[in-house]
C-alpha cells in the first residue's frame, strides 16, 4: 500500500491552510505505523478497529440515517477516484485545491484524487480565492465548494475571476438554489453540480459544465461504475465500488443496493434530489418538506442561507421555524414573498435572524 511521500508534500508547501496540511501529514504518519485513523475535527487519532487495518473512519452527515462513523479503505477511496477519472476523461494529472474541512470526505478526496493521478494538492481557506496574488496557484486546478462558499465568493470580483480559471468547480454538500446556479452561469464558471455522500466516498452523479450551460439543472447522470435507481418510496438507491462500512451498524441494503433517505427523481438519465424523507415536518396535520420551503426562501437574493425545522408547539404539534442569515434580512419582504409562493401552512410561523447558521440548507454536509 503506497501512501503520499516527501516529494508529494513538497508540492503542497505553498498551501495557505497549513493546519489542514499538517492534519493530512499526520494521518499518513499514523497509517504508516500500520494503524487505522479516526478523522476527528481537531486532530486525526490512531484507533483500533476489529477486522480492519490502515483504514479511515469518517463521521457521516446522516444521508442513510442518523450520523455515524463510516470506514473507508485506501483501495475504496482509489475506486472513488477512478470513477471521476473516467468521467472527466483526462490524460493529465488531477491538480486540486482542498478548502473543505479536511476531516470530511469532501475535503479529504481532493488529496486522494491528486495522489492517485500523479498530481498535487494545495490546502486553502476558501476566501483565498479572493486574493489576486493566488491566480497562478489556482489556474487549471479542480476545487470542491459547498453552496455557502460559492455564494460568498460570487460577491467578490477577484474571486470570480480566479474561479473562472479553474479546471472545474464541483458543487455539492447541499442543495444549490437556482439563483446561485444562474449567477454562476452568468459568470461563466466551470460548474459541476454533484450528488454524493460520505458512505460512497464522495460524488456518484455529476452534471457537466456543458450540460449546465444548456440549462439542464439537477445533479446529472450516474458516474461510470455507479448504478442508481428509485425504490417504491422514491428513495435513491445506489451501487458502486466505494461504499464504506458503517461502524457497529448495518447499512440499509436490499439485494446489494444502498438505500439513502434522499427522495429523488430521474428523467432521461438525469437525476434530481428533491428532499430528505427524514426531514418531513407534520404541522397542524399538514406535512411540510423543509427543503422546498428553504428553496423558496433562497430565491431572495439577499438571503445567504437558511434552515427550516420544527419546534414542538401546543397548537400545531410542531411549529415551522426558519433561521435565516444575514441578521439584517428584511422580514417584511420575505413574508410577502413567501405568501405569493407557498401555501399558508408551509410559511414558517417564526423567523430567527442570525449571523451564521450551523448545518444550514447550503452547507449541511460536505461530500463532493
Amino acid at each position: 500500500m503506497k501512501f503520499p511521500n516527501a516529494s508529494f508534500w513538497e508540492l503542497s508547501k505553498v498551501s495557505t491552510d497549513l493546519n489542514a496540511l499538517s492534519y493530512a501529514k499526520n494521518v499518513f504518519e499514523i497509517l504508516n505505523q500500520g494503524e487505522s485513523v479516526e478523522m476527528n475535527p481537531d486532530s486525526a487519532v490512531a484507533i483500533e478497529l476489529q477486522g480492519h487495518k490502515q483504514v479511515f473512519a469518517f463521521k457521516t452527515s446522516g444521508t442513510t440515517g442518523n450520523p455515524k462513523s463510516c470506514i473507508h479503505s485506501w483501495t475504496g477511496l482509489e475506486n472513488a477516484y477512478q470513477r471521476l477519472h473516467k468521467f472527466l476523461s483526462i490524460s493529465e494529472s488531477y491538480n486540486s485545491i482542498s478548502c473543505l474541512p479536511i476531516h470530511h470526505i469532501g475535503g479529504w478526496m481532493q488529496l486522494v484524487r491528486s495522489w492517485f493521478s500523479g498530481g498535487n494538492v494545495l490546502f486553502f481557506h476558501y476566501k483565498d480565492f479572493a486574493n489576486a496574488q493566488n491566480k497562478n496557484l489556482i489556474n487549471r486546478r479542480y476545487v470542491s465548494l459547498v453552496p455557502t462558499q460559492l455564494y460568498e465568493l460570487l460577491k467578490i470580483k477577484t474571486a470570480v475571476s480566479n474561479l473562472r480559471t479553474c479546471a472545474g468547480i464541483f458543487i455539492g454538500g447541499a442543495a444549490c438554489s437556482n439563483y446561485l446556479l444562474d449567477k454562476a452561469h452568468e459568470e461563466n464558471l466551470p460548474i459541476y453540480n454533484c450528488y454524493g455522500m460520505t458512505e460512497t466516498a464522495g460524488m456518484v452523479s455529476v452534471l457537466s459544465p456543458a450540460e449546465f450551460y444548456k440549462g439542464i439543472r439537477g445533479v446529472g447522470r450516474a458516474m461510470p461504475d455507479v448504478y442508481m435507481k428509485l425504490n417504491a418510496h422514491g428513495q435513491i438507491c445506489l451501487q458502486c465500488e466505494s461504499i464504506g462500512v458503517i461502524k457497529n451498524e448495518k447499512f440499509d441494503f436490499s439485494c446489494g443496493w444502498l438505500t439513502t433517505t434522499d427522495i429523488g427523481e430521474v428523467k432521461n438519465g438525469y437525476w434530481k434530489v428533491l428532499h430528505r424523507s427524514d426531514r418531513i415536518i407534520n404541522t397542524g396535520g399538514e406535512k411540510v418538506i423543509p427543503e422546498l420551503v428553504e428553496e423558496k426562501i433562497l430565491e431572495i437574493s439577499e438571503i445567504k442561507d437558511c434552515k427550516v425545522f420544527g419546534v414542538e408547539d401546543e397548537k400545531w404539534g410542531y411549529k415551522l421555524v426558519a433561521q435565516i442569515t444575514p441578521a439584517t434580512a428584511n422580514l417584511s419582504l420575505l413574508d410577502n414573498f413567501l405568501k405569493s409562493k407557498l401555501r399558508s401552512y408551509e410559511i414558517p410561523k417564526e423567523f430567527i435572524r442570525v449571523n451564521e447558521i450551523q448545518n444550514g440548507s447550503r452547507n449541511w454536509k460536505n461530500e463532493t
